[in-house]
């Protein structure tokens, strides 16, 4: 069970959105019963309900970037691929989720993946150094048939449901390739499009094939002999990255680099666009993958939107938007009863409920519409809102879910923030500051490199690279200086009250200072429980302190009772856990894996 999320005193999940790359198309695919998304977010493949966002699942047997993730017809069954090659089946019915089968089928980044109608089959498509499709069988990976044609990285493939079977693909040298079988051999291929074939998907009842490229052609082909039937008007203004059948096979949907979204009458000839919709204007507004079936359709922004989308024979109009965050968590806090994250690509969420978010900032050249450029190094809650800090040097800050438009420039990177009441406190690489009304109001240098930060109601405790907890009031005068640490500070917390203050250190250890006092060393050599360095901390209610490490797990102690930990949760986050904070008497964590949790701590 260690490859999964641990469920025990688990009380919610919200899991990120699909991983996006700008000029690449993504595959949106779909449970053949239920209506579930299936879609790949670094290492993890990601299973969520398309009416339910708290109902979801996050399978996490992967080493490598997951590329593709598809369900077996019979709903059974999954495959997924990953960046060295590996395609892994594994169950889907069974709530321990066992591998059938892990084979390597090329040396290379594996970016689609099929099964056939029968559930016996997949093929699996990449960047291998000679064999770019493998079509092997599901329970042992033995290959099934030689497939040749393409001579650069394949990017999609398509396989007829029916029998005879068929597979047709398309790539990154300008040719789609048609495979009969099996087992499987190349037919022939078809050269119609002259730059990268995107996409190609077949119809459901297998008699239309469709391929789209960065050449702004839509091509139709026969599904049984894969000869071309029409090759639509080309009507988009940039690179085609996705193509689905309506369910009754009639109509086509397809989404480019235009920021457009066209509905297509098959045969229709010169008159086949039945409506075009615009999404946007910004470089977020990019349509890379849509999705048709369970009686509604869907389309992907670059921004990481997922768009519920409501197709007439007017256009196409958008129903419901669903976001969530498409780069790793960075930094958790709980504001306001509001759950605030920021990501490695600079974009802030807020979750109140089961669904993210996204807070619209306006930094420059972002084409995720980020609050800030680069990475989000920390988040607070202030008075009246919550602050965000990030690698572009800045503070900024969110009042009534928008941010405003006071921006503060700090000097050095920002390390951490904490509120002092209607004043925010900041830690960069060059010292420590207090931001006032929109303005630095005090920063005082210092020769010790500050690592984290924590407040309370007017004190300021930072930690920093020498070991050493420093206690701050509001003018920035030291009050108190500890012993020094094994290791470097990693993370600070107070307690409720502030009688307390919890530091961790890149050692393992966790020791308490009792602010009441004189800070007094209270607890020490006890809480060492973490197998690595100690990534954050959070006092609760009734002396509760939860901690988080890289070794995934979550303790949360109770500081009358020091002897063990009240709670464990084991391999809580893959990769490690990064932010802890309490809402109410409920636990909440982010780690590695861009998931957040809820426990019943």
């Amino acid at each position: 069970m260690c490859d999964f999320l641990a469920s025990d005193g688990l009380q919610a999940r919200l899991v990120p959105g699909p991983s996006l790359e700008r000029g690449h198309s993504i595959s949106v695919k779909a449970h053949p019963k239920e209506p579930k998304l299936i879609y790949c977010f670094g290492k993890y493949v990601i299973v969520r309900s398309l009416d339910d966002a708290g109902d979801n699942f996050v399978y996490r047997g992967h080493k490598h970037a997951v590329g593709a993730a598809a369900f077996a017809p019979n709903g059974f069954w999954v495959a997924s691929g990953d960046a060295a090659g590996f395609l892994r089946v594994w169950a889907w019915d069974n709530p321990e989720h066992i591998l059938k089968v892990e084979v390597q089928v090329f040396a290379g980044a594996i970016k689609d993946i099929q099964w056939d109608g029968e559930s016996k089959r997949i093929v699996v498509v990449g960047a291998g150094s000679n064999i770019k499709t493998k079509c092997v069988m599901w329970d042992t990976g033995n290959a099934v048939g030689e497939m040749v044609g393409h001579q650069k990285t394949v990017l999609s493939v398509a396989y007829r449901q029916q029998r005879p079977f068929r597979i047709f693909t398309g790539g990154e040298d300008f040719k789609c390739v048609f495979y009969k079988g099996p087992p499987f051999k190349l037919d022939h291929s078809c050269t119609e499009h002259t730059n990268y074939v995107n996409q190609v998907c077949y119809s459901r009842d297998g008699s239309k094939i469709a391929s789209v490229g960065s050449d702004k052609k839509i091509v139709v082909y026969e599904g049984k002999d894969g000869v071309v039937e029409e090759t639509l008007p080309v009507k988009h203004q940039g690179s085609v990255y996705c193509v689905a059948f309506s369910e009754d096979g009639t109509r086509l949907i397809t989404g480019g680099a235009d920021k457009a979204l066209k509905v297509w009458k098959v045969g229709g000839g010169t008159d086949a666009l039945e409506s075009s919709t615009a999404m946007g204007t910004e470089v977020a507004d990019m349509q890379l993958g849509v999705f048709w079936g369970h009686g509604r359709a869907l389309s992907v922004s670059l921004s990481g939107d997922v768009n519920y989308l409501d197709v007439s024979s007017s256009g196409v109009s958008v129903s419901r938007k669903v976001q969530a965050p498409s780069a790793p968590v960075s930094c958790l806090t709980v504001a306001h009863s509001e759950i605030v994250i920021g990501c490695n690509d600079g974009t802030v969420f807020t979750a109140s409920g089961a669904e993210w978010t996204k807070v619209a900032g306006s930094a420059p050249r972002s084409i995720c519409r980020a609050a800030h450029v680069g990475k989000v190094t920390a988040v607070c809650a202030t008075s009246d809102g919550v602050a965000t800090c990030g690698f572009d040097d800045k503070v900024r800050f969110i009042e009534k879910g928008a941010y405003t438009a006071t921006v503060v420039d700090v000097e050095g990177q920002p390390l951490g923030l904490g509120s002092l009441g209607s004043s925010v406190a900041v830690a960069t690489t060059k010292g420590i500051g207090i931001i006032t009304n929109g303005a630095i109001s005090k920063f005082e240098s210092t020769t010790w490199d500050p690592t984290t930060l924590a407040t309370h109601d007017s004190l300021i405790a930072v930690g920093s690279r020498d070991g050493i907890v420093r206690v701050f009031d509001a003018s920035l005068k030291e009050v108190f200086s500890s012993v020094a640490h094994r290791s470097q500070i990693t993370a600070l917390s107070w307690s409720l009250d502030g009688s307390k203050l919890a530091a961790g250190d890149a050692e393992r250890e966790i020791k308490v200072y009792d602010a009441s006092d004189k800070y007094a060393t209270v607890l020490a050599n006890k809480w060492r429980h973490h197998n690595a360095r100690v990534t954050a901390l959070a006092w609760g209610p009734s002396g509760k302190l939860a901690s988080t490490s890289n070794d995934e797990t979550i303790y949360v102690w109770d500081f009358a009772k020091p002897a063990t930990a009240v709670k464990e949760y084991k391999f809580a986050h893959k990769d490690g856990g990064l932010g802890l904070a309490w809402k109410g008497d409920q636990l909440v964590s982010a780690g590695m894996d861009g998931v957040v949790c809820v426990w019943d701590a």
